[in-house]
């Protein structure tokens, strides 16, 4: 059990310096306005048919949170919301050009 824990903790650790570390990238190309959840985002809405309420899913946070940033990424021009085919209450979630 003690080495599954230590394993784990390592894992989490270097998964937390990779973040950063294309953070530090992503921001050094000109995107500094962008928060590594972002990244995250822009990884669930590229696989397409993404909602706001499956990007909530995705990242395992409230509906409403994840309308909060899924606004955020629309207001700096990096997600558009598009009709649903399927459902009138929804909006598809796609990338523009500067998100892709």
């Amino acid at each position: 059990m003690d080495d599954a824990l230590a394993l784990s903790a390592l894992v989490l650790g270097l998964s937390g310096h990779l973040v950063q570390d294309m953070h530090a990238r992503v921001s050094a190309q000109g995107f500094a306005d962008l928060r590594p959840a972002h990244g995250f985002a822009f990884a669930r809405i590229s696989l397409g048919d993404a909602t706001t309420a499956s990007l909530g899913e995705h990242l395992g946070v409230t509906k409403q949170a994840a309308a909060q940033l899924v606004k955020e990424l629309v207001d700096k021009g990096y997600v558009v919301r598009l009709p649903h085919p399927h459902d009138a209450r929804a909006r598809l979630l796609g990338l523009t050009e500067a998100g892709r």
